[in-house]
């Protein structure tokens, strides 16, 4: 069964996006190919030195606001793969010829075939969302990666909790995908994601599907908005309910993963330290995990 919880403080969803994803585009696009393909897969289907334009076979709305592109691979028999966890860049060039990139984290599993997907949230005044919503089925977008955000290895935690919010599900579900249908892979995980409404909660059925099958994770929705017969709280996420449901910072081979806007990232765990041409740094652990007693080795910010 599905549990719901309360939603973070709406100020939470918005602001500062835009800056931190052109930061980590910026890193991306000056990072040499030497660099660069240190983190690569050798059998990734991206290459991290050079854009390759992937064809759009459909797209369909995910939420009121969010649409899932899925894109072909060389042919039907190619099969989809990236090391976990990563993210990709993609490029395309809007009306007055300037090119528009932005990063994204792929949902697909590795070992799909055929395809991969991604999933975008239309954004005010954000380019990339706007150009990504109007391409049509036969039209290419440039992708280039991947870029690896860490290494994950089967069972190199013992459980791990996940707090995200709205697109920040894409990095979860990733991890989620590549743990839980290992059959060799006995970590736990918890995941409490956060949105505005019922409406805006993003690969629900999905998430649902990994809830029923799998003993290993449990998933907790929270929501500011609450439709009528709710059945779980309402406001801001707080120490009770991170003491309640993810592990105990006192345990060991633990790891906490918090994806979602700036502001969610500073409120629970601190700003990420964005800089021109390099890597996003984690920052100093702070915020709500840090007063709860969790380490900076225990957290990593997406």
């Amino acid at each position: 069964m599905v549990r719901f919880l309360s939603a973070f403080a709406p100020g939470l969803f918005t602001g500062g996006l835009v800056s931190a994803a052109s930061s980590a585009v910026a890193w991306a696009r000056r990072s040499s190919a030497s660099d660069a393909a240190e983190c690569a897969s050798p059998k990734s289907t991206f290459t991290p030195d050079e854009f390759h334009p992937f064809k759009l076979l459909s797209s369909r709305y995910e939420s009121h606001d969010t649409r899932r592109l899925y894109f072909a691979l060389e042919s039907i028999e190619s099969t989809f793969s990236v090391p976990v966890a990563s993210c990709i860049v993609v490029k395309l060039t809007d009306t007055n010829g300037k090119d528009v990139l932005y990063p994204f984290t792929p949902i697909t599993a590795n070992n799909t075939k055929g395809h991969f997907e991604i999933i975008v949230k239309k954004q005010p005044k954000d380019k990339m969302s706007a150009l990504l919503f109007q391409l049509q089925p036969g039209e290419e977008l440039l992708v280039k990666g991947p870029f690896e955000k860490f290494t994950y290895k089967p069972n190199m935690w013992k459980s791990v909790g996940m707090l995200a919010s709205g697109t920040g599900i894409a990095p979860m579900y990733q991890l989620l995908q590549a743990i839980l249908m290992n059959p060799k892979d006995r970590t736990h995980v918890s995941l409490v994601y956060a949105n505005e409404q019922r409406r805006d909660i993003l690969l629900a059925n999905e998430l649902s599907t990994l809830q029923k099958t799998y003993n290993n994770f449990n998933l907790y929705l929270t929501l500011m908005q609450v439709p009528h017969r709710w059945l779980g709280g309402i406001g801001g996420i707080n120490d009770a309910m991170i003491h309640t449901f993810m592990p105990k910072p006192d345990e060991k081979h633990t790891k906490i993963l918090v994806a979602g806007p700036p502001s969610m990232l500073a409120e629970l765990a601190g700003d990420k330290v964005f800089a021109d041409g390099k890597a996003p740094e984690q920052g100093p652990l702070l915020g709500l995990l840090k007063s709860l007693g969790y380490t900076e080795e225990q957290v990593f910010k997406y």
